[in-house]
């Protein structure tokens, strides 16, 4: 992922800490790989050299074949179709890539995204759990360089990033977030957003 990419996703994080009510009125994709782990929600970062945490319980084999009997078509975009994630899926393997995992209420879930092998671009993204020792989805989020990430006050954030027209794959001009929490066994959608990447266009942005 480029510079401007990320730095886009952080303008995106930083305007969600800073906003005291979002609207929840649409739906919003969302996701960000650069958010940071909150008090109620701790990730682990491979980056640190946490490998072998980061891929526990489950390989990233495991979870590819879970993938695999997982009905993709909930995942899927006018641009994507559940045909075209399945394969990039099942013929590439760098295209699943795991991402700094997420955990609230004592509950570990494995995050991982399905993306270009070239650019990073994810256009697909999961929460794993551990079902009694087997893999299981307990979120699942598709769209346009989506993430999924541990957010503030123990949520799970799903940043997407907004295309005009005529922006480059490089230059989303903006982003769109949803923030999940976790309850009774299941992630239910909470405050969502969308905003620009660039902060001095506030006036444009959606409460």
């Amino acid at each position: 992922m480029d510079l401007r990419r990320a730095l886009g996703m952080l303008c995106a994080l930083l305007f969600c800490l800073g906003t005291t009510a979002c609207s929840t009125a649409d739906a919003l994709r969302v996701e960000s790989p650069v958010a940071q782990a909150s008090p109620g929600a701790n990730s682990t970062d491979p980056a640190n050299g946490d490998e072998q945490a980061w891929e526990q319980p489950f390989s990233p084999s495991q979870v590819r074949q879970l993938l695999l009997d997982t009905d993709l078509s909930v995942v899927s975009t006018q641009d994507n179709s559940a045909a075209d994630i399945r394969e990039y899926l099942a013929e590439c393997d760098k295209c699943l890539v795991s991402l700094p995992s997420y955990e609230t209420a004592g509950e570990k879930f494995q995050l991982y995204s399905i993306s270009t092998a070239g650019d990073a671009y994810s256009f697909a993204s999961f929460a794993i759990r551990n079902a009694g020792g087997t893999p299981k989805v307990a979120l699942a989020v598709g769209g346009s360089d989506v993430y999924l990430s541990a957010g503030k006050e123990g949520s799970l954030v799903a940043q997407e990033a907004i295309y005009a027209p005529d922006d480059p794959m490089c230059c989303p001009s903006g982003w769109s977030v949803r923030m999940f929490r976790y309850q009774d066994g299941q992630f239910i959608q909470a405050d969502s957003f969308s905003s620009p990447v660039d902060p001095s266009q506030d006036g444009d942005t959606d409460q």
